[in-house]
């Protein structure tokens, strides 16, 4: 998809890219990973970090029914 910009907001179409971005795991500065077989991965700079988020996504996946999964 690309996006011109026109008028007076064409001076910043250099700021817009036409790719998404994604950030590769080799280029993440993480402490803490935890590698979920054949699900993903969960990574955190502390321990704490990294219970917190695997505890909110896997109630994210209670509250729309789908249990306790990964």
């Amino acid at each position: 998809m690309k996006i011109k910009l026109k008028g007076v907001f064409a001076p910043l179409s250099f700021i817009i890219m036409n790719e998404n971005w994604k950030i590769e795991e080799d280029e993440m500065k993480t402490k803490f990973k935890l590698v979920v077989k054949g699900s993903g991965t969960y990574t955190a700079d502390s321990f704490s970090e990294l219970i917190w988020i695997v505890l909110k996504h896997r109630c994210q996946h209670v509250l729309k029914g789908e249990g306790w999964r990964d």
